[in-house]
């Protein structure tokens, strides 16, 4: 599944300061503020910045002539919002190699944050539903035999139960749970198959009267096309609701960060904000089915 045109765009330039210095506070081991830090933090996040803007290029390059309706909006650009809250392996194997790896993406659109995972060495598959994605997974197949990558498509609807084959070191998941009917079915399958998890979705501090929600755990429930007239459009949780349901999914959630509107609602497209987190599944995630103690 791809997120769906006015999802993710709005957030390439706008992050919310305060809500960046609270999880920075709260996660200041991955944040890295202090003193000092601050500057090799400034100097990773330009240099993370030139690995995506360099790779946007190459990809452009490796992409010439490609008959694809592309997916319009920079999925790249999320390299920004992860910096601060990824662990250290993943920004040093940006930056040089993650030989090794491997790499799920899910959802992944024309799948560019993955193909960046590849050209770093990881070995990335993709999990997609052809045909809820932007131009039924063309993009992904195009792109993976043009850089001669091993990757698979995984073609499964990961939101009517499915299963996965092996293990992962990390599956992406970005700007799809909201658009999941079972979002909690694909965090419980996702925990048996990968160590961690960086996810983004649309979350809520208000609800669409005014009311403050941010600190309750729980999710707005969205009537047929009324967020951004799409149907596709589900749950929009509170920033409290998603650790929740992560934590009773088989997630250890360690950082966090919000992106968007700092009053944000459900249904309005000017009050729309994202929270990226990055997680470690439980030590027993094998018992996940077995019993409901999480």
């Amino acid at each position: 599944m791809t997120p769906t045109p006015g999802g993710l765009a709005p957030f390439h330039v706008f992050c919310q300061t305060a809500w960046f210095a609270r999880d920075c506070l709260r996660y200041n081991s991955f944040c890295r503020l202090s003193d000092k830090p601050i500057m090799g933090y400034q100097v990773q996040t330009r240099s993370l910045a030139a690995v995506a803007n360099a790779f946007r290029t190459e990809l452009k390059s490796i992409r010439n002539g490609l008959s694809v309706n592309w997916y319009p909006y920079d999925i790249l650009a999320n390299v920004e919002h992860i910096q601060p809250i990824a662990p250290e392996w993943i920004l040093s194997g940006l930056l040089g190699s993650l030989d090794g790896k491997r790499v799920l993406d899910i959802g992944a659109a024309d799948g560019d944050l993955g193909f960046l995972f590849a050209s770093k060495g990881a070995h990335v598959d993709f999990l997609d539903n052809p045909p809820t994605n932007f131009n039924d997974c063309k993009a992904v197949r195009l792109t993976a035999e043009a850089m001669r990558l091993p990757s698979k498509l995984i073609e499964r609807d990961v939101d009517r139960g499915f299963n996965l084959h092996g293990q992962y070191d990390l599956a992406l998941c970005l700007g799809l749970l909201y658009h999941l009917r079972n979002p909690m079915l694909l965090l419980m399958e996702l925990a048996h198959h990968a160590e961690e998890l960086l996810l983004s979705t649309r979350v809520s501090t208000h609800l669409p009267d005014g009311r403050e929600v941010s600190d309750v755990s729980c999710a707005y429930f969205l009537r047929c096309r009324e967020s951004n007239n799409d149907p596709t459009n589900y749950w929009n949780f509170t920033p409290t609701g998603l650790e929740a349901v992560l934590r009773r999914c088989g997630w250890i959630v360690h950082a966090s960060k919000i992106v968007g509107a700092a009053k944000s609602n459900p249904v309005d497209s000017d009050r729309d904000a994202r929270m990226f987190v990055y997680c470690e599944r439980v030590s027993n995630w094998q018992d996940l089915y077995k019993h409901h103690d999480f």
